[in-house]
């Protein structure tokens, strides 16, 4: 696997935790009884997401890294549906779909 392919994998799974990372801390806003849990299993997801993204860089220059960060808004969408049942309107959708047509633009070579 090149250094390239591994930095581009690294930035996604950061974004993937990133997305769950924000529904934990939406978690601890709407469950009181349990606040602390959810900020804490948040914070410690930031920590992981810094951590993997922190390899990327060192894989990828951050002009390429930076831009693909963008998908963490596809990922906090995409959980936010998922586990929180939070609606979605299409121009939302759209704009996910450029967001995800931006990032493809940014590693093609």
């Amino acid at each position: 696997m090149s250094a390239t392919l591994a930095g581009i994998l690294l930035v996604i799974l950061s974004s993937v935790i990133e997305g769950i990372a924000q529904v934990c801390l939406k978690r601890s806003a709407v469950v009181p009884a349990i606040k602390f849990r959810w900020i804490t299993l948040g914070v410690v997801l930031f920590i992981f997401e810094a951590l993997f993204y922190t390899g990327a860089l060192q894989r990828l220059d951050i002009s390429t890294a930076y831009p693909l960060g963008a998908l963490s808004f596809v990922s906090v969408t995409l959980f936010s549906r998922w586990l929180l049942n939070e609606t979605v309107d299409p121009r939302r959708w759209i704009g996910l779909a450029l967001i995800v047509c931006g990032a493809a633009l940014v590693v093609a070579q």
